[in-house]
């Protein structure tokens, strides 16, 4: 099989996929699980989140709907419900956690009074308002095809990475030719030229998928997208990612070998923001403004959400010294921080009112 039908069966099968699978314990993402997101690092990203839902509202002088796609168990809805206790129905006419494992549903509907839960969007009903919509690394889980350049007497050509047995009791890898037409037309459409040798990962679905997400929402909205990528020049730079970025997590260590212990591996490959841009232009949206994450919750007042003592110089608690250091993991620079880019999209009166609290004061002098 294409290793794009492995990565959906590995990580999608409704039994024994790694997200779906049926779960007793911690799931994959926080400390517990097998890798960090922002929602689950820093309880300072969801109360940003939440603050910046508020001002929106206001500014729109009526409450939004927030959808998150692949909400997990709820953590980000569960701090944005939090954030804003009473303010709550001022601030949001809905909550739909979009979240394709049934284990994680019901853990929602536990912690997110109210929240109406479905496994795939098109399964809400259709909004009557602004929408938010918000997808924390979703992208880069959806399955991707992974192809190589191979140099021949009649030139570069492009080859398939398979996953096949073995011969004993485990995967391998093998090459053949492409698994569907749609994969060298997205090369082409997209100007991707690999050099020889060059590994790299594509997903054709993803411009169609996000499309179909950001028509659901009306005609006044934004989308928040966090996610692992780069505009496809720089993804695809033979000079920067020779070897692709494809990767498996495992109790927050790095896997290089993804075929091993199918639905036990959480398998991730860096998102092309091309394909969200050219997905919006399609849904006639504002194409949007990419900040690496501790831009954007700068930008958006997070600082003001770190414990009081650190604004009035104060000694920190041990407990505060730990909320500090995770809050610095998605402010600083580095890390988390410049890795994880939030692609801000919209489209009407929420659009025009998101840039306004999107856009920086001015310098002083």
């Amino acid at each position: 099989m294409s290793f794009a039908e492995f990565m959906e069966l590995a990580l999608y099968h409704p039994t024994a996929g790694y997200y779906t699978k049926r779960r007793s314990g911690p799931g994959p993402a926080g400390r517990s699980g097998d890798f960090l997101t922002a929602p689950t690092t820093s309880p300072v990203f969801s109360r940003t989140v939440a603050e910046l839902l508020a001002k929106l509202a206001a500014s729109l002088d009526e409450p939004v709907t927030l959808v998150e796609l692949g909400a997990g168990e709820g953590v980000l809805l569960e701090g944005v419900l939090g954030q804003l206790g009473r303010r709550g129905s001022e601030v949001l006419h809905r909550v739909v956690a979009v979240e394709a494992a049934d284990w994680a549903r019901k853990r929602i509907v536990k912690r997110c009074k109210g929240a109406e839960t479905v496994a795939h969007l098109g399964e809400a009903r259709w909004p009557d308002g602004p929408v938010v919509l918000f997808a924390s690394e979703y992208y880069d889980a959806l399955a991707a095809h992974r192809v190589t350049a191979k140099a021949g007497s009649g030139g570069v050509g492009i080859m398939e990475y398979y996953v096949e047995h073995d011969g004993r009791d485990g995967l391998c890898w093998s090459l053949g030719e492409p698994s569907a037409q749609e994969v060298l037309e997205y090369l082409a459409e997209r100007g991707i030229a690999l050099a020889d040798g060059q590994v790299a990962e594509v997903r054709p679905q993803v411009r169609s998928v996000h499309a179909g997400h950001l028509r659901w929402c009306g005609l006044s909205a934004i989308a928040l997208i966090l996610d692992y990528g780069y505009p496809g020049r720089r993804l695809y730079d033979p000079r920067a990612r020779r070897g692709g970025s494809l990767v498996g997590y495992r109790a927050h260590a790095l896997v290089d070998n993804v075929l091993a212990d199918p639905g036990e591996v959480d398998i991730t490959a860096h998102v092309n923001f091309d394909d969200l841009e050219c997905a919006a232009a399609d849904a006639s949206w504002e194409r949007g403004i990419i900040r690496a994450l501790g831009s954007f919750l700068t930008v958006h007042n997070a600082l003001a959400l770190l414990p009081p003592s650190v604004a009035r110089g104060e000694p920190l608690t041990p407990d505060e010294w730990a909320q500090l250091a995770a809050a610095k993991r998605l402010l600083l620079p580095t890390g988390m921080g410049a890795d994880l880019k939030v692609l801000a999209q919209g489209r009407g009166r929420a659009w025009l009112a998101y840039l306004q609290l999107a856009t920086p004061p001015p310098a002083e002098a």
